[in-house]
């Protein structure tokens, strides 16, 4: 009886173990968001949808998170990048501190004549919004500004859509090329699905960004399909201009 007991208990153990999530044993500060919105319509609000993050660029701090979303969670109204007629509010939060928050103010991004409709909407795969209010103690990243070395580890912060508490996962993988603003990933752990990440920092081994999760790619060379996220050159580019304005 007691052995069958011990064996039962190993038997456990071992199932248990095999189900646990991989994630890398790189650890950054607290880093990652999940964004909440509420429709002028609630029947659209979302509670919990995807990631995001905070940027810190020449002095004034951002929020970050993927325009493709838009794509996703729009009413029936919704034809471009513009929220002023549909969404009321838009915050975001640590998801195992679900009462420190983030609210944004201006989505500084938004133009009526890009359609939600086009493919080119994923080209440049990000909004940036003002802040009205943080308390959280959520780091703002700094951008990367020399060039990714082929083969140096990269990684993902934030929770998949089925990950409903927790401190932010950390994936990891490696650079493999940049395609136009698509930066070309291999895969070294990461979770079983990547839905949910979408608008997640990818950094590199000092913490700082250098993309945010958007789609996956075709390698031209290769015919392959990689995970690849977006960089933020462009969204560099764009603060810079909109300061100057």
């Amino acid at each position: 009886m007691k052995i069958t007991t011990v064996l039962l208990l190993f038997i456990v153990s071992i199932t248990g173990c095999s189900g646990q999530e991989k994630v890398s044993a790189k650890k950054f500060d607290e880093i990652a968001l999940t964004n909440k919105i509420d429709f002028i319509d609630p029947k659209f609000d979302q509670a919990r949808f995807s990631c995001a993050f905070l940027l810190d660029y020449k002095g004034q701090t951002y929020a970050v998170t993927a325009k493709h979303l838009l794509k996703l969670i729009k009413t029936e109204d919704m034809k471009s990048v513009y929220l002023q007629n549909s969404v009321k509010s838009w915050s975001m939060f640590p998801l195992d501190k679900k009462g420190e928050v983030v609210v944004a103010d201006k989505l500084l991004n938004e133009n009526k004549i890009e359609l939600l409709s086009e493919k080119a909407t994923f080209d440049n795969d990000w909004l940036v919004f003002s802040i009205k209010q943080n308390n959280t103690k959520i780091k703002p990243l700094q951008v990367r500004t020399t060039a990714l070395k082929p083969g140096e580890k990269l990684y993902v912060i934030g929770w998949t859509r089925r990950m409903e508490e927790g401190a932010q996962r950390v994936y990891e993988f490696e650079y493999y090329k940049t395609v136009g603003n698509r930066i070309l990933l291999k895969e070294i752990i990461v979770p079983e699905q990547f839905g949910g990440l979408s608008g997640a920092p990818l950094v590199d081994e000092q913490g700082l960004v250098v993309g945010l999760v958007s789609n996956g790619t075709i390698d031209p060379d290769t015919n392959k399909k990689y995970f690849s996220p977006c960089g933020i050159n462009e969204l560099v580019s764009f603060l810079d201009s909109y300061k100057q304005n």
